[in-house]
């Protein structure tokens, strides 16, 4: 599995994949990536239905285009899965075809991907997940089927749709989500709560009038998860408002024709544009009823100075609404044409990862200048465009490169053409993307013989005899690609457990990066786990470049060491596809029996913050899991136990819902056959729908007498969760 990697550069929280692995650290951006800096990456898991087809959208990528797209492998459940035409992909753009899915079993299907970039192969391992799901149950509906939302209205956000099953098909549907859809990244403005669909007020300020918003469902039976096409449509009405022209205002020579810009307004289809009035009152102008292209007549302006003031008024079936001013045309003499010589751009020297504005130069000649980006520019700037990381003012001809580019180290030529009403000409920039010289990556590995050591979270073991004498002879320098370039580092003890002596006073060599236990504690319990997080910055102002990552340290009494012990005890786990950890290889006994007991704590990967939180933590992500889980099995009647494990136990029968026989609905367990941990799919997220990052610590109770376990308690791992983990 590998690690995180990212930079304060840039908060980019897609799923990504490449060839190569990087150093085991955690930063804001992730990323795996190869020497080259080619990056592929697909949007997250998509969820289909039988009989379904779908196209996944090409991936984005940085660096060198790519090409020759080919399927390289299929699993489904991780188990190899034979490709009957299933899924095919574009071997131009990377496109794929999800097809012929009548006999497709249910399931999560991983496709891994090839392709060239700059003459270089790379594999993509998983690349894209399809989750294959069951056809919705008969006498399962949504009322109503589509929801008439006018914005006129007061709270207009709460319209509402409802999941109604028919008695007589005796349908019972235990959990409601909405279904994975790439291209309906607008389902996170909207709520499902009790089979309940409404938005959610805290992005209602997104909803746009006169959009229609189609949602598929996820629903979970006992049988499984179904998915619901297409289940309700809220269509949101409105009449006609925030109606805009660019530029609004505008010169004209005398006597000639002029046209404006199409300009844009919200509100529902069918607007119909027509001149309200203009003043002073003239004649020669004219409105395109259909698209609100305002058009003046040759020889209708015949005084210089003269300025036209033109309200519009813009109506469909839902109203009528009046735009004082939206267009002014003032009369000049003349309108000077564009001179080519003086036409280029200030460019600055630019970094990858950060966002740059890019001026027009100073003394341009030329008068009512419209700027656009030429139709000749690279596939690689025309990405950038197309994804919104580039963009164009075109009053002001100014470029704007956003924080959120993907364009890799390398020169780039940006063309951009200008024209007005008497010429037009296109000027050509090199964009020179530098690498950031201060980037850089650390690990400071593990001594329990995992290899490559970069590739696992960093982890220690130490024996306990009373006198912590193995911690404190821990001394832990990390590996570096700083390359004589200076580093600031920094740590901060996590508060594990309320802040009981775990690795507290652990120092750092603030020009070294080297870690001293040697005034540092863990508790005397059997088997306890610490962490601390370490940062290392290099440079300042806007180059400054960071890197987190966190350190664990598993403490052990020589007497019960082999009471059981899980190698890594770090486990990376993905929340969107779950996992399983590995066996642990010592087992004290073969009715050793683990159970998650209460005491849960979760922790961001920082040095900002000591504390973690609990489930009881309101607002919290931990706090948030443990409220779907009980609204969903409807344990304890729904009401919500903040200090229960019953949410993570594969033992509790209590509060009316049986673990053992729902394990797939809980947020996770111990599998009692072989006691690796179970963490299920999809489910470690919060309310708003953001998927956890960061680490859980709990307590695990244990017992060697096949009894329910209970007095005995250890910590014997920690589960880092990173929704870029393979």
């Amino acid at each position: 599995m590998k690690s995180k990697l990212s930079s304060t550069f840039n908060k980019l929280r897609i799923i990504m994949v490449a060839a190569l692995t990087v150093f085991c650290v955690s930063c804001d951006k992730t990323e795996t990536t190869d020497t080259t800096g080619f990056i592929l990456h697909y949007l997250g898991i998509t969820d289909i239905g039988p009989s379904m087809s779908y196209t996944l959208k090409a991936p984005a990528y940085k660096g060198s285009t790519p090409y020759d797209f080919t399927i390289t492998k299929i699993t489904l459940d991780n188990e190899s899965f034979s490709n009957n035409d299933n899924f095919v992909i574009n071997s131009e753009t990377g496109e794929i075809t999800v097809q012929n899915t009548d006999e497709m079993k249910p399931g999560l299907y991983n496709i891994s991907i090839g392709c060239y970039s700059n003459g270089k192969f790379f594999d993509f391992k998983d690349a894209v997940q399809v989750n294959m799901l069951l056809a919705v149950p008969e006498g399962v509906s949504v009322e109503p089927a589509e929801v008439l939302v006018k914005m006129e209205d007061e709270n207009w956000w709460e319209a509402s749709a409802k999941v109604i099953t028919d008695a007589e098909k005796h349908v019972s549907i235990i959990k409601y989500e909405f279904a994975e859809d790439e291209s309906r990244e607008y389902r996170k403005y909207f709520t499902i709560e009790n089979g309940i669909i409404t938005f959610n007020p805290d992005q209602k300020d997104n909803i746009v009038p006169g959009e229609k918003y189609v949602l598929s469902l996820k629903l979970t039976t006992k049988a499984g998860e179904h998915l619901y096409p297409d289940a309700v449509t809220f269509k949101v009405i409105s009449k006609p408002y925030n109606l805009q022209y660019k530029p609004k205002e505008v010169k004209v020579e005398k006597n000639t024709a002029h046209e404006s810009q199409l300009p844009t307004i919200q509100g529902s289809e069918g607007m119909n544009y027509s001149i309200k009035s203009i003043s002073p009152e003239a004649t020669g102008f004219t409105i395109d009823e259909k698209t609100g292209k305002i058009s003046i007549a040759e020889n209708s302006l015949s005084t210089i100075g003269a300025i036209y003031n033109i309200n519009v008024m813009v109506s469909n079936e839902y109203g009528s609404a009046e735009f004082p001013e939206a267009y002014t045309v003032t009369v000049v003499d003349f309108i000077n044409p564009i001179d080519p010589t003086t036409f280029s751009y200030v460019v600055p020297e630019t970094y990858e990862e950060m966002e740059y504005t890019i001026p027009v130069a100073g003394g341009l000649i030329g008068d009512e200048v419209i700027y656009n980006f030429a139709d000749n520019n690279s596939e690689a700037i025309k990405e950038q465009i197309e994804k919104g990381r580039m963009s164009i003012d075109i009053e002001s001809g100014k470029i704007f490169i956003a924080k959120k580019n993907t364009l890799a180290p390398g020169d780039y030529t940006v063309s951009v053409k200008a024209s007005n009403v008497k010429s037009e000409v296109t000027t050509s920039f090199t964009l020179t993307i530098k690498a950031n010289p201060n980037k850089f990556t650390f690990y400071y590995g593990n001594n329990l013989g995992l290899s490559p050591a970069e590739n696992y979270a960093n982890q220690y073991e130490v024996d306990y005899d009373g006198t912590f004498s193995e911690l404190k002879a821990l001394n832990l320098t990390p590996t570096t690609t700083l390359n004589g370039k200076n580093a600031k580092w920094e740590l901060v003890v996590k508060k594990v457990l309320g802040g009981k002596d775990q690795l507290l006073e652990t120092t750092i060599n603030e020009n070294t990066g080297t870690i001293d236990f040697s005034n540092a504690k863990l508790q005397s319990a059997d088997v306890c786990v610490g962490m601390l997080v370490v940062k290392a910055t290099v440079g300042d102002g806007p180059l400054a470049y960071s890197v987190t990552a966190p350190v664990f340290v598993r403490s052990s009494k020589k007497a019960s060491k082999n009471l059981i012990k899980y190698t890594p005890f770090v486990i990376q786990m993905n929340p969107k596809t779950g996992g399983r950890s590995a066996i642990p290889t010592t087992v004290a006994s073969d009715n050793l029996i683990m159970d998650f007991r209460t005491n849960f704590n979760f922790f961001e990967v920082n040095t900002t913050t000591a504390n973690g939180v609990q489930p009881s933590t309101a607002g919290s992500i931990m706090n948030d899991l443990w409220v779907n889980f009980y609204k969903t099995t409807g344990a304890n009647s729904g009401n919500v136990n903040t200090g229960a494990k019953k949410p993570m136990s594969s033992l509790d029968t209590s509060n009316g819902f049986d673990n053992t026989k729902n394990l797939d609905m809980t947020l996770g367990y111990f599998d009692q056959t072989d006691r690796s941990i179970v963490i299920n799919p999809d489910m470690w997220k919060s309310a708003t729908g953001e998927y956890a990052n960061g680490v859980l610590i709990p307590q695990v109770a244990v017992s060697t007498d096949g009894s329910v376990p209970d007095k005995t308690r250890i910590i014997p791992i920690a589960i880092w969760f990173d929704e870029n983990f393979e």
